[in-house]
């Protein structure tokens, strides 16, 4: 009985042994996550929209805990098929790229420093026929990157600034 039991056991032993390897494989190679986590990286801006009727008057600000920046925005709207904009004109004050560049987005030249913001955007839409203005939205898209200084204090082009 007793040789039975030892022989079982070693048996049972080696078994476990034996799938080791795989389960260390399995719980090593595999990874899921749930949820959003938001990760900043030295840039904190938040972007300033106020709405006259069908015009969206647009600002980023640079937070004080930022690092000094450079700024693009990017605008949405439906424009095909069904909807109701027939034009979209976009200006902008001092320091903003209008029109904008091929890749759609509106580039702030300037710096901007922490606490700082840009000048104003803005974006009208005209829209075809009777249309209700409480039921359009202009989604207004901002980025900001850092800007990098050389040992003298001078702005170096990032060439993947905007990558």
């Amino acid at each position: 009985m007793k040789k039975k039991w030892m022989i079982f056991s070693l048996a049972l032993a080696l078994l476990g042994a034996s799938s080791v390897g795989t389960a260390y494989a399995y719980f090593t190679t595999n990874a899921r996550a749930d949820g959003e986590y938001g990760i900043e990286l030295g840039n904190d801006t938040d972007i300033t929209e106020d709405v006259d009727d069908l015009t969206k008057s647009i600002a980023v600000r640079n937070n004080e805990n930022s690092q000094a920046v450079f700024v693009r925005v990017k605008l949405f709207y439906p424009d095909e098929g069904g909807s109701p904009v027939s034009q979209v004109f976009v200006e902008g004050e001092d320091g903003w790229e209008v029109p904008a560049r091929a890749d759609g987005f509106y580039y702030y030249t300037p710096i901007v420093e922490p606490g700082e913001s840009t000048t104003t955007l803005r974006a009208s839409i005209q829209v075809k026929g009777d249309f209700e203005a409480d039921s359009f939205n202009v989604i207004v898209v901002a980025e900001s990157a850092p800007v990098i200084y050389d040992e003298n204090g001078q702005v170096v082009p990032d060439p993947n600034a905007w990558a």
